[in-house]
C-alpha cells in the first residue's frame, strides 16, 4: 500500500488528527483540514527498525503538512508500540488522547468506504482477525458487532477458549489445537504425540487453573482446525496454517463441482456467545470416519458462512460489512458472496487491505462518528 489521501473528510471541528494504527500491520493517517492522509504500510513495530521508520514517517508528514496533532487516535492495547508513542506524542503536542477499540475500528474502517456510517439502516460487522484487545480485558477476533443509529455494540462472538502461553499460541496451531479442545477427549487422543511429555503436563495444568485470559479469535480457531488435519503444528510465518487449510478446502472445491451443503452447523444459540463446539466435535467426528481432509477443511469454510447467515437471519439483518485479517481468505470471502449475497447485502473493504493496515482510517471514522 502507498502513501494515500481521502478526502474531503468531514472535519466539522477543524482539528488535525493523528490516527496511530496497530502494531503488527502498522500504518498511520493524518487527517488535516479536509483531507485524510494515510501512510504507506510500515511493518511491524515490534522489530526496532521498523518502529524507528514509523516515527521518522509521522515526523514528515507532519512537516510535510505543516500541521500540529491536536487529537491523537490509538488502539487499546496497551503494550502496542503505536499506542505508546501515541501516549508519547500527545504529551509533547499537548494533544487528546484517544483510545479506540480494535476491532470497533475495523467495522468502522469498512462502513467508512461504504458512506454507510451516516445510513439510518443497521449494518451487522462481521469482523473476524487473530487478535484484538477486548474491552473486557479478554483477546477478541471472532465478533458480531452492530452499526446503527451512529452508535456501535458487540451483538455475538465465538466462544472464549482459554489463552495461554502468550505469542507462543499464534505460532504454534497445536496450541489452539488444545486450548479449543483440550475437554474433548476425541481430540485429545489425536493432540499428545504433537507434545513432549513436560509439555503436555504443563500445558494440561495451566487449562485446568481457570487461565486469566480467554480468547474469541477466528484465527486462532483457523489454527487449532489447521493442527486438527495434520496440516501443521507450528508456523514459519503467521497466518501459515490458515492459508494451507485455505488451500485443502480450495482443492476440493476444484475437484466437485456439485458441493453437497454439509456443514458443522447444527444450532446456534443466540446469546452473547457462539459455541465452536459443534464445529471442533464435526471436524473431530470426520476424521474417525476417514473422510478426506479437503472435505473436512471445506466443510470448515461452508460452516463459518451459515453461522454469518444465521446470525443475520436472528438478528434481522440486511446489510453485513466484513473487516479483519481472517477475510484475507479468497474462498471465504467467495463463499460469502455466492452463498449469501441473494438475501443480503455485502460489504467488503474496496481501497484498504481486511486486516490491521486499515485501523487507523478505522480509528478516525470511529471518532468522527461517536463524537459527531
Amino acid at each position: 500500500m502507498a502513501p494515500n489521501y481521502f478526502g474531503p473528510v468531514s472535519n466539522k471541528k477543524a482539528a488535525v488528527l493523528l490516527a496511530m494504527g496497530a502494531s503488527q500491520k502498522s500504518a498511520f493517517g493524518l487527517l488535516s483540514q479536509d483531507l485524510f492522509y494515510l501512510s504507506q504500510y510500515l511493518g511491524d513495530l515490534a522489530y526496532f527498525e521498523s518502529a524507528e521508520n514509523y516515527k521518522r514517517t509521522i515526523a514528515h508528514f507532519i512537516n510535510l503538512l505543516n500541521c500540529r496533532p491536536e487529537i491523537i487516535l490509538v488502539d487499546k492495547h496497551p503494550n502496542y508500540f503505536s499506542t505508546e508513542y501515541g501516549k508519547q506524542l500527545a504529551a509533547t503536542y499537548g494533544a487528546k488522547l484517544v483510545y479506540i477499540q480494535h476491532h470497533l475500528a475495523h467495522f468502522a474502517g469498512v462502513l467508512s468506504e461504504h458512506s454507510l456510517l451516516t445510513k439510518p439502516e443497521k449494518v451487522l460487522g462481521v469482523i473476524w482477525d487473530g487478535t484484538g484487545y477486548g474491552t473486557d480485558g479478554n483477546s477478541w477476533g471472532g465478533e458480531f458487532l452492530k452499526f446503527e443509529n451512529a452508535a456501535f455494540s458487540r451483538l455475538a462472538h465465538l466462544s472464549y477458549a482459554p489463552s495461554i502461553l502468550g505469542d507462543k499460541m499464534a505460532l504454534e496451531p497445536r496450541i489452539s489445537a488444545l486450548a479449543h479442545s483440550w475437554q474433548n477427549s476425541d481430540a485429545l487422543g489425536m493432540l499428545k504425540d504433537k507434545f513432549n511429555a513436560q509439555e503436555w503436563e504443563l500445558y494440561q495444568k495451566l487449562l485446568n487453573t481457570d487461565p486469566p485470559l480467554k480468547t474469541s479469535s477466528m484465527g486462532r480457531l483457523f489454527d487449532a482446525i489447521a493442527c486438527l488435519l495434520g496440516v501443521m503444528d507450528t508456523q514459519t510465518y503467521e497466518g501459515e496454517a490458515a492459508l494451507q487449510l485455505e488451500t485443502l478446502a480450495q482443492t476440493y472445491v476444484n475437484k466437485n463441482e456439485d458441493i453437497t451443503d454439509s456443514n458443522y452447523i447444527s444450532q446456534i444459540s443466540y446469546l452473547e456467545e457462539i459455541s465452536t463446539t459443534t464445529i471442533l466435535e464435526g471436524v473431530v467426528c470426520d476424521l474417525h470416519k476417514g473422510i478426506d481432509k479437503n472435505k473436512i477443511a471445506f466443510k470448515f469454510h461452508y460452516s463459518l458462512v451459515k453461522m454469518v447467515e444465521a446470525v443475520a437471519f436472528a438478528n434481522n439483518m440486511e446489510k453485513i460489512a466484513f473487516s479483519g485479517g481472517v477475510f484475507q481468505n479468497g474462498l471465504l470471502v467467495d463463499l460469502m458472496m455466492i452463498h449469501l449475497k441473494a438475501n443480503f447485502q455485502l460489504y467488503f473493504h474496496q481501497e484498504v487491505s481486511s486486516n490491521d493496515e486499515n485501523i487507523a482510517l478505522g480509528q478516525l471514522a470511529y471518532y468522527q462518528t461517536i463524537e459527531g
